[in-house]
């Protein structure tokens, strides 16, 4: 079940990239919104930040089992 679910992500993850170049960005504030796919690209960067920022908070933070003794 597990190893089904990250196939089905993975496809997912790859159909992302391409369905970026069929939406068209009418009024785009910013000269980056007019790139293909750069909402999954920014995307997928800022969750592997977020995950490798809570990793690192949570060895900063950790403590020892004798902590209080």
């Amino acid at each position: 079940m597990k190893k089904a679910l990250k196939r089905i992500f993975y496809i997912f993850l790859v159909l992302c990239i391409p369905a970026g170049l069929f939406i068209e960005h009418e009024h785009a504030v910013f000269f980056w919104h007019k790139i293909p796919s750069i909402d999954v690209g920014f995307g997928f960067l800022g969750a592997l930040l977020l995950i490798v920022g809570a990793r690192l908070l949570a060895y900063l933070v950790q403590r020892e089992e004798d902590f209080y003794d």
